[in-house]
């Protein structure tokens, strides 16, 4: 409907200024007649003038029903009372300057007025010029015929209703199919958040609580202080990630809002569990790379990312621990370069080591480290992972993020927000 009327209000303005021309050029062509008597232009000028007031408003905003009802009103009583400023032989003609203006006059109350006032102006434009045309009806316009042009008047203004009725009723058909469109949108990115906040749940499930009754079972391996401090550690993350963060700058500063300082805490605890973790940041990236951009150009990482960076590289580094036979273990942060449609200013976290490495094509599709805790994680975030690795030769698993345009950024803002679990 607003496409609509704006397109009706951009012909109802390009009319009028067509109507303006035309009486310009019959003022012209008539000139003889209007120089007789220069008080016979007062109709023509007191149209145009009109017409070029009504353009200049029209370029301003829509008109509401009672602009339109002084239009036509404005019309009725020039009708009436400019009938003897048309040349004797175009009075009652479909040609002349006031007909013309007559017939342009519809548009307004046609499509921007209520129905049951549209019907009455109509009628009562046509009237008018109907009555002007007959009271000044002359000898030398023998051949015009009032009431044939009054039934074509009538004939234009039922075409302009006719059109509004069709289109109207189609527009509000598409805005509705519009709006129930963007409903049913509406309601799949819920389920579609709420499936990866369950698939976020997950995976703090298996990089929490399993892993830790893992370290359990494993016998003499875990003594009661590092029991305590496991559970500790689980229960602050679960605390973390079901919590409200309320405002995004308090969000930032939390334990992972930041990247680098999350990364080093999970180093910390890494090496408290016996592996060598040697964390290297690459030229470029700021200390504050996983917040808002600064002067510097700092990546605009949103903290969605950074908590799925943060989990997945926590999980690879315990990987290591559990898996990797090996003691020592390398993370190395950089600034990726931008991808296809991205800018650059994205970033890049590898994690690798030099154990002794796996078979990727024959993980047991039930567990759930890789897939889950690391791929997929990443990928909910609009990232990507891979993992490299063969049998002798180590692992490396990549964890890359690249920002998009901000345009595309700030549509996804506007749909995303809240909880880190229904971002990105």
């Amino acid at each position: 409907m607003t496409t609509l009327r704006s397109v009706a209000a951009r012909i109802a303005r390009t009319v009028r200024c067509v109507a303006i021309a035309y009486i310009v050029v019959q003022v012209v062509i008539w000139h003889s007649f209007y120089a007789a008597d220069p008080w016979r232009l007062a109709g023509p000028a007191a149209a145009a003038a009109w017409a070029t007031a009504m353009v200049a408003y029209l370029r301003r905003r829509w008109p509401v029903w009672q602009v339109a009802g002084i239009d036509s009103g404005f019309y009725v009583a020039l009708a009436l009372s400019a009938g003897w400023c048309v040349p004797p032989a175009m009075r009652g003609d479909a040609a002349n300057w006031l007909y013309i203006v007559m017939t342009g006059q519809f548009f307004i109350p046609a499509w921007f007025a209520p129905a049951v006032l549209s019907v009455p102006l109509a009628l009562a434009s046509a009237a008018s010029y109907w009555a002007s045309a007959t009271m000044t009806l002359g000898t030398g316009s023998a051949g015009s015929s009032p009431g044939a042009s009054t039934a074509l008047l009538l004939a234009i203004a039922a075409a302009n209703l006719c059109g509004r009725r069709m289109l109207y009723r189609r527009a509000t058909g598409a805005d509705i199919a519009l709006a129930q469109a963007d409903l049913d949108a509406r309601e799949q990115y819920v389920v579609l958040s709420r499936n990866i906040e369950r698939r976020e749940h997950e995976r703090l499930l298996h990089d929490t609580v399993l892993n830790t009754l893992t370290a359990l079972a494993r016998p003499g391996s875990t003594g009661a202080g590092e029991v305590v401090g496991l559970c500790r550690r689980d229960v602050t993350l679960m605390e973390y990630v079901l919590s409200d963060p309320g405002d995004p700058a308090d969000e930032a500063g939390r334990a992972y809002g930041g990247l680098l300082t999350a990364i080093e805490a999970i180093a910390i605890e890494m090496r408290a569990r016996g592996l060598a973790v040697h964390v290297d940041v690459a030229d470029g990236v700021p200390a504050g790379a996983g917040g808002p951009a600064g002067p510097g150009g700092t990546p605009e990482v949103p903290v969605a990312v950074v908590v799925a960076v943060a989990h997945a590289v926590r999980e690879a580094l315990a990987n290591v621990v559990s898996h990797a036979g090996t003691g020592e273990a390398w993370v190395d942060v950089s600034l990726a370069p931008g991808g296809e449609g991205a800018e650059p200013g994205g970033l890049q976290v590898t994690v690798r080591d030099a154990g002794v490495g796996f078979d990727p094509a024959r993980v047991d599709p039930a567990r759930l480290g890789l897939r889950r805790s690391i791929i997929e994680r990443i990928a909910d975030r609009g990232g990507r992972a891979s993992i490299r690795s063969a049998p002798g030769e180590g692992t490396v698993v990549c964890l890359c993020w690249t920002a998009w345009p901000h345009h595309e950024r700030n549509a996804v803002a506007g749909v995303t927000s809240g909880r880190a679990g229904l971002t990105w």
